[in-house]
């Protein structure tokens, strides 16, 4: 039995260096430097002669855009030219279009706490106000005739898992739409790809069956798995021909399109020397900028990969770090398609792999499938195509070598030397562009109105491999002082306090989730100065030692001292044989807290949503459970009513 699985696991990498090889026939060796002038994306006319399949992605993180683009490929191989596929931001989406969609696919994540992704809260809002309208009778359903599916992505730690997607499943089907088949719903905290796999290969299904929806099937290459590798142009500029562009065009900062290169004025170690690990105290000036925010508000920070990293990636891939280079769009529409919108230009080789290439978080499937084309040794050719492939052997083997150990793309690379992609493929398709870092900032504008500061947990985790993982913004925040500019924007929440200064209010924030509380004690100390009764405040904090973490004491404790706190509730889960926890002091107070949430008193949660969070919320339906004297799910229904008023607000992660 074990001879028979090593000839069938020989085989498949026997097969997988075989079609790998035909592939590479078919690409040709790419030069490291290609010298196409640069290409503006180009609207393409749509041929309504045909059917069309649109997809919309609303993403924070880049995966729900990775997996529409995944998806029209898959559509673009099986249907061909019978079908027309457009896939494009939610964002870029005008909503009257819709009633006019013959099949639209919607690949939404959720964030934070139950919310949309930035670029799809304006569609999302707008689709659940049409849906509300339609099932209170104000008008009729506008979608009848529309075809449409759902993938969900968001994480089932979290209490509101994949609510995004849920509801627009639903307000969809309230507009009159008709779903094609089930919804998905893709789980971060699993393997999130597979799901994704899952449910494309039943939406796949669907579509042949079905009468209208797409066009007539092709063949499928003999069964031959075409490698897809978009790859930006690179003009590579002579020495002194140009001066360097900035990463990111100094903008507003009032969104992610616009970030403001503010000046950073403070950084401050929290932690004790005692301390093993390390939280700073940032604080980024943004007077100048279109800013404002609100206590509660993010601020997201675009940090760089460090030095050392960018010199190990070109090294490892023969780049010049010197080079300035221009990257633009393919003169083929359909590749240009399959990119996202070029970083500006000119820029050194050294700046675009510091702030636009995600090299310390693990690849996926699809950049291990493009990486292999560019091997030039056929064993490390093979494994990386077999990784990269979606057959029952690759997905064990990517699950052993990259989901068990968390191997980061800088780790492939290392592992695998022979594979040198261009800088165009490299940036184009195998590193993913490095996402902001979003923070909750730990300040009020009312003292600080051209000031944010962040609180800021530096990462440094012992991986499974060895590897000692440092944050990339994290780390980089706390090694970089006064002085230093960093481009920055801020996004609203309604993670706010209640209108009226008298209403009591209750606060739950361990660790890093102190942040937005910190801002909302310097807004009601500033209401208290300017003459405003303040209503009951009782914060739950928690650490592990006060001699080590406890952060921001002395302000903490002359907040209490001068009544903007009513109560300091203090759990060090260090300190005792027994763990202590917040939610023990909330257990241990639930009378008192009980009287508050009668007298009307908003709660707040924030900090880790895995744990913390769920243990908190047991802890709170316990309490009113006993103060009310109900069952269970009475008490958890009081707490949704809670939630739903905008008394009960969490900001976790």
């Amino acid at each position: 039995m074990a001879t028979l699985t090593l000839l069938l696991v020989a085989a498949a990498v026997v097969i997988a260096a075989l079609a790998l090889l035909s592939i590479r026939s078919k690409l040709g060796r790419q030069q490291q430097l290609s010298a196409t002038p640069p290409v503006a994306r180009r609207e393409s006319i749509e041929d309504t002669s045909r059917p069309i399949v649109r997809i919309l992605f609303g993403t924070q993180t880049g995966t729900a855009e990775r997996f529409s683009k995944q998806l029209g490929n898959e559509l673009r191989s099986r249907y061909g030219e019978s079908t027309s596929v457009d896939v494009r931001d939610v964002e870029t989406y005008k909503s009257e279009r819709l009633a006019s969609e013959k099949c639209v696919v919607l690949c939404m994540a959720t964030y934070g706490d139950g919310e949309p992704t930035d670029n799809a809260a304006v569609f999302y809002n707008w689709l659940l106000k049409e849906a509300e309208a339609v099932d209170a009778g104000e008008k009729e359903a506008s979608l009848t005739g529309v075809s449409y599916a759902v993938f969900g992505l968001g994480n089932k730690q979290y209490e509101h898992f994949n609510a995004v997607g849920k509801k627009v499943f639903k307000s969809l089907k309230t507009l009159g739409a008709t779903p094609v088949c089930r919804r998905g719903d893709g789980d971060d905290d699993g393997v999130i790809d597979d799901d994704f796999e899952k449910w494309t290969a039943e939406f796949l299904d669907a579509l042949d069956k079905s009468d209208d929806l797409v066009g007539k099937r092709i063949d499928q290459n003999g069964g031959v798995h075409t490698v897809s590798v978009p790859t930006y142009a690179v003009d590579v500029l002579p020495a002194g021909s140009a001066s360097a562009a900035q990463p990111f065009p100094s903008g507003t900062g009032k969104d992610v399109h616009s970030p403001f290169w503010a000046k950073i004025t403070t950084v401050k170690e929290l932690h004790t020397s005692q301390s093993d690990r390390s939280c700073v105290h940032v604080e980024v000036d943004v007077s100048g900028s279109g800013i404002s925010y609100e206590a509660g508000d993010h601020i997201a920070v675009f940090a760089q990969n460090g030095d050392d990293i960018v010199a190990k990636v070109a090294e490892l891939l023969g780049f010049d770090l010197n080079a300035l280079i221009r990257v633009s769009l393919p003169a083929n529409t359909a590749s240009a398609n399959d990119l996202p919108p070029p970083f500006p230009g000119p820029l050194s080789v050294k700046t675009a792999l510091a702030y636009f290439a995600d090299v310390l978080s693990t690849p996926h499937r699809d950049a291990l499938a493009a990486l292999s084309t560019f091997a030039a040794d056929r064993e490390e050719a093979a494994k990386l195509a077999l990784m990269g492939s979606t057959s029952p052997a690759g997905k064990a083997e990517f699950s052993k070598y990259i989901g068990t150990t968390k191997r980061s793309l800088l780790e492939v690379l290392q592992a695998f030397p022979s594979a040198k992609p261009t800088i165009g493929a490299f940036f184009g398709c195998i590193a993913p562009r490095l996402q902001p870092r979003f923070y909750s900032i730990s300040s009020s504008p009312k003292p600080h109105p051209t000031s944010v500061h962040i609180t800021c947990a530096v990462v440094r985790d012992e991986m499974p491999t060895g590897r000692i993982h440092e944050g990339v913004a994290s780390t980089w925040l706390a090694r970089h002082g006064a002085g230093t500019t960093v481009p920055v924007f801020v996004r609203h929440s309604h993670f706010r306090l209640p209108k009226a200064a008298e209403t009591p209010v209750v606060m739950v924030g361990p660790g890093t989730g102190l942040a937005p509380f910190r801002g909302f004690l310097q807004e009601r100390a500033a209401l208290s100065a300017s003459g405003a009764k303040l209503g009951p405040a009782h914060l739950f904090f928690g650490c592990r030692s006060r001699a080590h973490d406890y952060i921001y004491q002395a302000e903490l404790e002359g907040f209490l001292a001068g009544g903007v706190l009513s109560d300091l509730h203090l759990a060090f889960s260090r300190e005792a044989s027994a763990k202590d926890y917040v939610q023990h002091h909330i257990e241990r107070r639930g009378a008192d807290l009980w009287a508050l949430l009668e007298r009307g008193a908003h709660l707040y949660v924030c900090g880790d949503a895995k744990h913390m969070a769920k243990d908190v919320h047991r802890a709170i339906i316990a309490l009113v459970q006993a103060g009310r004297g109900c069952s269970g799910t009475e008490a958890e229904g009081f707490v949704k009513e809670l939630t739903d008023s905008g008394r009960y607000q969490r900001d976790v992660w």
